[in-house]
């Protein structure tokens, strides 16, 4: 076992090491698109060293996960910076924002990044705490210039139980959970084979809009992301609410009036009331009838809109308000 052996023997462990980072690198390009923190753009005001403070915010779901930052230095529209430097700061005190000039922390994007690609893969997996983990950014270049990053996950979402299981043909619905991406677009939900639109997300909350006309009935509930699909909820879906006639059509304002239909909720409070574009007060209500004050408005003809748990009822009877002749 002379000097040879041992120089194979090297060069081997330096291959196999080698093999391994590149697999690793393939691998984080291959992360599922799950943004579960981002910043940017960070612009340019001059020409001078420009420096930027912020935070990755790490749900506790994710610190076991795979974790890549993706850093993009330009866009379609804009350049990018001449050079820029991005450390990861330690621990996640507000204090590390004011040391930061004496102890910047980790270096994980330098000058040389970006020579062959306007996007590089950073490697994060086991090094991010739960919560905020600070940053901070050095970066030159010609005013215009723009830098962004994101934190992606490989991460099945999931969602919570609904409490109660029931919505309303166009009405809006917050589902909670864990695991959405913070980019809107990126998250898809489905009642049973009919996708609904995502209208925000923050990684723990979606706002979906349940159009108007999906039949009622019963249906799986469930959200998908990259191709990873959550848990399937149960969930009713209630058909929208409905105006079938106001009495009287004569109005004054502060009379009582009548809203007849369907679909209303029981609470004066789940129904708004509209006779034109003035608010009208809900003083009772059920879920075929809507008693309510006429405001004082302008005379003349205008459309009652209603709506209850937060959908807007088909149906806009026309009223005639008027005043007194003294």
């Amino acid at each position: 076992m002379g000097k040879p052996f041992f120089t194979t023997l090297i060069c081997l462990i330096v291959f196999i090491s080698n093999a391994g980072v590149a697999k690793a690198a393939i691998d984080l390009k291959k992360l599922p698109r799950v943004v579960i923190s981002s910043g940017g753009p960070y612009t340019a005001q001059n020409t001078a060293i420009e420096t930027f403070d912020g935070e990755i915010d790490v749900p506790k779901e994710y610190v076991g996960q795979p974790l890549a930052l993706v850093a993009t230095n330009g866009s379609v529209s804009a350049p990018g910076y001449s050079w820029v430097r991005m450390f990861l700061q330690a621990g996640g005190s507000d204090t590390n924002l004011q040391e930061g000039a004496n102890e910047l922390g980790r270096l994980l994007v330098d000058e040389n990044s970006f020579l062959n690609s306007m996007q590089v893969y950073i490697d994060m997996t086991g090094q991010l705490q739960v919560g905020r983990n600070r940053f901070h950014i050095e970066a030159v270049g010609r005013p215009g210039s723009v830098y962004y990053w994101e934190m992606r996950s490989l991460g099945t979402p999931q969602l919570s139980k609904l409490n109660p299981r029931v919505t309303v043909s166009g009405a809006p619905l917050v589902l909670a959970g864990m695991g959405f991406s913070v980019r809107t677009t990126e998250n898809n939900v489905f009642l049973g084979p009919i996708q609904i639109p995502v209208e925000q997300s923050n990684g723990r909350m979606l706002q979906v809009y349940v159009p108007p006309g999906i039949p009622e009935g019963n249906y799986d509930l469930f959200a998908e992301i990259q191709g990873l699909r959550s848990n399937i909820i149960k969930i009713m879906v209630l058909p929208s609410p409905k105006v079938t006639s106001v009495f009287p059509v004569q109005l004054l304002p502060g009379q009582t009036m009548q809203i007849r239909g369907s679909g209303f909720s029981d609470a004066a409070g789940g129904n708004r009331v509209y006779i034109g574009r003035y608010p009208t007060p809900v003083v009772g209500a059920n879920q075929q009838m809507i008693t309510a004050i006429v405001p004082n408005m302008p005379p003349g003809e205008a459309k009652i809109t209603v709506t209850a748990n937060g959908a807007t009822a088909q149906g806009n009877p026309t009223v005639n308000v008027t005043y007194m002749k003294r």
